[in-house]
């Protein structure tokens, strides 16, 4: 019993191992190439004090709480616990030289302390309840424990550089709570003996496209010591790359540039292609054995229920290979200079000491917002705003112009907080905006 034990957890070990190391490379390759080895290695041992965090906590937890059913175990006790620690140790690895990194050096080396964790789990929470069962935990947590590492590292760094509360606290808690969420229902699905070739496809695959997402627009973001010598705060840069953007679609079409070359997917590469297929044929080859031998199948693997034979050998190659032929599609350029469609604009009423000026603002992102002026104003300067949206007037909004400059043909640009969030205003123009892009997209299909 003791030898079958220990060449069960050599087994699981060195799958765990492989997973780990395939994972690695696949991002290590995708989109991060030049990476230190140092910093690796120290987010790697970030990775360990984490687990230790996570199994404190739930110890303590448990202590208090033996037993609270399913959804607590599932989504609090595991999944939330094992989120915050993996947080806490992102946040220890970045706090002090947080201005000499990216967002995408949050997602990477996010990926790699999310990655030890899950190794680390894998081994510590090793069960003798069969082998098959624990080598579909292990290739499918650990995963998941690494791509939620590289969400939440991702949403951190974009927290260090925001300064505002709201934008802030915003962007922490949506990116910590869909990984708590997603995490959740895989435990969930476990515990409870969900449909895994529902579950597997659900929890990773998202996880996969959010992140994909995620490093795609992390490409045409500066690092918090290039925001520092702007002078801006990474809330400031975005609503005013926004704003670039709309003023730059409304000149390509004075001029009759034509950006639709820009496209939002790219071709993957060769690499990509081969290793796509290279995992598509297994898979399909597999469901063909199950129909037509499936007393072979149970021969050559009598422990191996059918379930688990179907997520193992048919649906985790599929999931592989969809995320080798995804890899790198989305191209990041589009969300620096692309405009999907004519771009909603609002009109401006400003008033401050006895002076009116009308303009117009592209983009309003909670409280804030970027307008052109004809005048500078000086730093925190109050004013009264009057936003207009088709016939809807929101009069007497108080705010400060937190700073204004002038560009590089003279023309000049204030960025805007409002005291309060205008949600009235925020939920008509996105309505407005969805709306439009319906309608521009309709009217393209016709006109094509």
């Amino acid at each position: 019993m003791i030898d079958q034990i220990s060449v069960s957890s050599l087994v699981i070990f060195l799958i765990n191992f492989l997973t780990l190391a395939f994972y690695y490379s696949f991002y290590r390759f995708h989109f991060y190439r030049f990476a230190e080895s140092f910093l690796q290695y120290t987010a790697f041992a970030f990775s360990f004090f984490s687990a230790g965090v996570a199994i404190g906590l739930q110890a303590g937890f448990l202590y208090w709480i033996s037993d609270a059913g399913p959804l607590w175990n599932a989504f609090f006790l595991s999944s939330f616990v094992e989120e915050f620690a993996k947080l806490l140790g992102i946040y220890l690895f970045f706090r002090k030289n947080q201005d000499e990194f990216t967002v995408t050096d949050g997602i990477f080396y996010g990926l790699v302390l999310g990655g030890g964790f899950g190794f680390v789990e894998n081994i510590l929470y090793f069960i003798n309840t069969g082998l098959w069962s624990q080598v579909l935990r292990s290739i499918t947590a650990l995963p998941i424990h690494m791509m939620n590492g590289g969400i939440i590292g991702a949403y951190l760094m974009m927290f260090l550089f925001h300064e505002n509360p709201i934008f802030k606290w915003g962007k922490i808690g949506f990116g910590f709570f869909v990984c708590v969420g997603i995490h959740g229902f895989y435990n969930l699905s476990l515990s409870q003996e969900f449909d895994l070739i529902i579950v597997l496809p659900i929890c990773i695959l998202s996880l996969f496209f959010l992140l994909e997402l995620i490093i795609a627009k992390s490409r045409i973001l500066v690092p918090g010591n290039i925001l520092k010598l702007m002078n801006m705060t990474m809330e400031q840069y975005e609503i005013l790359s926004r704003h670039n953007r709309h003023e730059g679609w409304i000149q390509n079409v004075q001029k009759h540039i034509s950006t639709s070359g820009i496209k939002l997917l790219q071709y993957p590469n060769l690499r990509h292609s081969i290793l796509t297929i290279f995992f598509l044929v297994p898979g399909i080859f597999s469901v063909y054995l199950l129909y037509e031998s499936p007393n072979l199948i149970s021969q050559k693997f009598p422990d191996l229920a059918i379930q688990d034979y179907f997520a193992l050998f048919f649906m985790y190659p599929i999931i592989l290979s969809l995320m080798f032929f995804f890899a790198g599609v989305l191209n990041p350029y589009f969300f620096r200079d692309r405009m999907l469609a004519v771009p909603l604009f609002s009109s401006v009423d400003l008033h401050t000491n006895g002076i009116e000026e009308n303009s117009a603002i592209f983009h309003i992102q909670a409280n804030m917002f970027y307008l052109p002026t004809s005048q500078m104003y000086e730093e925190n300067t109050k004013v009264k705003f009057d936003l207009w949206i088709g016939l809807d007037c929101f009069v007497g909004l108080s705010g400060t112009i937190l700073w204004c400059k002038e560009n590089e043909e003279g023309n000049c640009g204030a960025m805007c907080q409002l005291d309060e969030i205008p949600f009235r205003f925020l939920l008509k123009w996105h309505y407005l905006r969805l709306k439009q892009n319906f309608k521009n997209l309709f009217l393209r299909k016709a006109m094509v």
